[in-house]
């Protein structure tokens, strides 16, 4: 016996597998959170002479 399919199972099918994926790491150009929560992280380092 097969069970029927719902809308359960069509919604998951557009989903990657685990959710939606995160902010990639772009290094100092990364995105509006890393400028936001970590400015230090994409502001260049100034040189200690």
């Amino acid at each position: 016996m097969t069970r029927e399919r719902d809308d359960a199972d069509t919604r998951d099918e557009d989903e990657p597998k685990g959710g939606r994926p995160g902010p990639t790491d772009q290094g100092r150009d990364g995105g509006m959170a890393t400028r936001e929560l970590a400015p230090e992280l994409t502001e260049p380092e100034e040189s200690r002479d």
